[in-house]
C-alpha cells in the first residue's frame, strides 16, 4: 500500500485502479469547531478517496480511555504527544511514509515539522497549526509617540510603564472610566506558567546547554536559577502596570481587551475563530467585558478602529550559561529570540490500535494540506497558519477586520519565529498539567505580593521534584530527553 500525498491522490497498486480508502474514524479532543469542519469535509474525502470518515469527540480527561473510542486518527494538542507516546497509544510515522510525502512535509514551518512533531528521534505528528505567542501593539499610538516595538524584555517593560501612565498619552488617553493598561499578558490558571516559560525562554536557552527547565542528567528542576528569577521579577513588574485583573485573563480575554482599546500591548495570538459582533445603537460593536466568559470565547473585536502591529515576543542579547553558572552575551550570529512551542495548537496522530495506520496517516495529511487546511484548521481558536502556502492568504487565519497589510505582518512574524535556531519545548511530557499548575501558583503568589520571587520558585521546584518522584524519575528523565529530540545522552 502506498501513501497518497497530493490533493486527491488515492492509494494505488502498480497499474491497478486506485484503491478505495477503508472506513476511518477520527477522534477530536476539545475542539468542536474542528470536529464540525472535518464532518463537513467528509463528503469531499469520499469523492476523492472513496472511503467514509466518522468523527467522534472527547475531552482531554478521556484521553486515558483512548482505546475505547476505536479511532484510527487522533487530533489533540501537541502537549499530549509525550504522554501518549510513553503509553504507546500512538504510533510513529514510518520513514517510508514521510519519504513519499516529502514535498508536502516540506511546506510546514520548520520548528513544527522538525521539533514539535517529533518525539525522541522519530516523527509522530502531522502538524495542524500551533500558535506561538506574539505581541500585539497599537501601531497608531506607537507612531504618535515615536516608539518602536520591543526587541527585548527590558524595552517591553519601559513601553508598558510609559503607556500605562495616562498623563503621557495626552489627548490619546482613554476616558477615565475605561480600563487601561500599558500591557496585558495571559496569567489565568493554565496560562501563567506558560507565560513565565515564554519570558524565560531567551534567558535559559543557551546554544551549548540542553538543560533549561530541568537538568537532563539528574532531572532536578532549574527554576531557582538566575534566568528564571529574572523572568519572574520582570513578569511581576509588568503585571503591576496593568489595571486589569490579569490573573483571570486567558489569551482570548487579553485579545478581546486589546480590540476594545484597553491596552497598548497584548500577548496572545490572532485567530479566525474570533467574530465581529453587530453594531450597537451607539455605532460601536457590542463587546463583552474583557475577562468575562463571553469575551474569552468570542474574542469580539473592533479592528476597524485600531491600527495593530505584530512582533515576536521580546528576546535577549544576554543568556545564562548553566555550565559556567553565569550570564554571557550571545554570539553575533545567534538569535536573540527563542519561541516557546506547544503553547496551544493541534496535531494529528495515528493511534496504535488502528487497523489502517497508513490510511489514517493519509487522511491526516489530506486534512493538513494547502487546499483543505484553511477550511478545517483555521476554524479552530487553538490553531494558526502553519504552512508556507498559508503566507499567501493570511487573512484566512486572523480576526475579521484586519487589513491585508496587518494580516501579512502577523504571518511574517509567525514564519520568522518558527524558523529560529533555538526554541523552548513547552513541557510535552507526562504530568505536564501538574508541572504547569505549580508554576501558575508561583506566578500568582508573586504577582499578588504574597511571597518573594525566590521563595515562590523554590516552592515550584519542590513540587516538581514531588511530581518526578510520583511519576518515576527514570521514566520522566527519558520523556524529558525525548521531548528535546533525544533518545539518550
Amino acid at each position: 500500500m502506498q501513501v497518497g500525498c497530493g490533493k486527491g491522490a488515492p492509494e494505488t497498486n502498480g497499474d491497478q485502479a486506485p484503491r478505495e480508502s477503508p472506513p476511518l474514524c477520527v477522534l477530536v479532543i476539545d475542539d468542536p469547531q474542528m470536529a464540525a469542519a472535518i464532518r463537513r469535509a467528509a463528503g469531499q474525502w469520499r469523492i476523492e478517496q472513496g472511503g467514509e470518515v466518522t468523527v467522534k469527540e472527547a475531552t482531554a480527561e478521556q484521553l486515558g480511555e483512548l482505546e475505547h473510542f476505536q479511532a484510527d486518527g487522533l487530533i489533540c494538542a501537541p502537549a499530549y504527544i509525550g504522554a501518549l507516546a510513553s503509553e504507546q497509544k500512538i504510533t510513529p510515522l514510518a520513514k517510508q511514509w514521510l519519504a513519499q510525502c516529502s514535498n508536502q512535509w516540506g511546506g510546514v514551518f520548520e520548528l513544527l515539522r522538525l521539533r514539535e512533531a517529533g518525539w525522541g528521534e522519530q516523527t509522530y505528528a502531522v502538524p495542524l497549526g500551533s500558535p506561538v505567542l506574539v505581541c500585539y501593539y497599537r501601531a497608531d499610538l506607537f507612531e504618535k509617540f515615536e516608539r518602536k516595538p520591543p526587541r527585548t524584555w527590558a524595552e517591553y517593560q519601559q513601553l508598558a510603564e510609559f503607556f500605562a501612565d495616562r498623563k503621557n498619552l495626552g489627548d490619546a488617553a482613554p476616558p477615565d472610566d475605561q480600563p487601561w493598561s500599558g500591557a496585558l499578558e495571559p496569567l489565568a490558571p493554565g496560562w501563567a506558567g506558560l507565560m513565565l516559560m515564554a519570558r524565560a525562554a531567551p534567558y535559559v536557552k543557551h546554544r551549548s546547554n540542553f538543560s533549561t527547565l530541568m537538568d537532563i542528567e539528574s532531572l532536578d528542576p532549574l527554576l531557582g536559577r538566575p534566568p528564571w528569577i529574572r523572568a519572574l521579577e520582570e513578569l511581576a513588574a509588568a503585571a503591576k502596570t496593568a489595571s486589569h485583573d490579569t490573573l483571570a485573563m486567558d489569551p482570548a480575554a487579553v485579545r478581546a481587551a486589546f480590540w476594545q482599546g484597553q491596552c497598548a500591548m497584548a500577548i496572545s495570538w490572532p485567530t479566525a475563530a474570533d467574530v465581529l459582533r453587530p453594531q450597537s445603537a451607539e455605532g460601536s460593536p457590542s463587546i463583552p467585558p474583557a475577562g468575562s466568559a463571553t469575551a474569552g470565547h468570542s474574542g469580539a473585536m473592533t479592528a476597524q478602529k485600531i491600527a495593530v502591529g505584530f512582533v515576536e515576543l521580546p528576546g535577549s542579547r544576554e543568556v545564562f550559561d548553566i555550565g559556567r553558572n553565569r550570564w554571557t552575551a550571545r554570539a553575533e550570529d545567534e538569535d536573540a529570540h527563542v519561541p516557546l512551542l506547544s503553547v496551544a495548537g493541534r496535531v494529528g496522530l495515528v493511534t496504535a490500535r488502528s487497523p489502517h495506520p497508513e490510511a489514517a496517516y493519509r487522511l491526516l495529511l489530506w486534512l493538513s494540506d494547502d487546499t483543505n487546511s484553511p477550511q478545517i484548521c483555521a476554524v479552530s481558536p487553538w490553531t494558526t497558519l502553519f504552512r508556507h502556502g498559508h503566507l499567501q492568504t493570511p487573512q484566512l487565519w486572523v480576526e475579521r477586520g484586519l487589513a491585508p497589510r496587518e494580516a501579512a505582518q502577523y504571518a511574517a512574524t509567525v514564519n520568522t519565529a518558527l524558523m529560529r535556531q533555538q526554541w523552548l519545548d513547552g513541557l510535552r511530557i507526562p504530568g505536564r498539567a501538574e508541572y504547569l499548575k505549580a508554576l501558575d501558583q508561583s506566578v500568582h503568589q508573586v504577582v499578588r505580593g504574597e511571597v518573594g520571587v525566590l521563595e515562590a520558585m523554590v516552592g515550584a521546584m519542590t513540587r516538581w521534584r514531588e511530581i518526578n518522584r510520583q511519576l518515576g524519575t527514570k521514566q520522566q528523565k527519558l520523556a524529558y530527553l525525548r521531548s528535546l529530540g533525544l533518545d539518550e545522552l
